[in-house]
């Protein structure tokens, strides 16, 4: 038996549900309770992988612009 394609209802309703779950906002204290130390740890680990490979800050700062910031439209 062949696979029917996604109505547009269907097609219509996982964009909506998908919306909404981006719709979370960030917080920078999000893991202060579960790891209070999670900053320390992180600039640890960062120094240290930065100190091995020079480039990975530069790596890192791509990844972040590309997941983060091309979503940005201008009017």
């Amino acid at each position: 038996m062949a696979a029917r394609a996604p109505t547009l209802m269907q097609c219509l309703l996982a964009v909506s549900l998908l919306s909404l779950a981006a719709h979370a906002q960030l917080s920078p204290t999000f893991y202060a309770s579960s790891c209070p130390n999670l900053q320390s740890i992180v600039r640890a680990a960062m120094t240290q992988a930065v100190s091995n490979e020079r480039r990975i800050g530069a790596s890192l700062l791509r990844l972040f612009f590309h997941d983060c910031f091309v979503q940005v439209r201008s009017s």
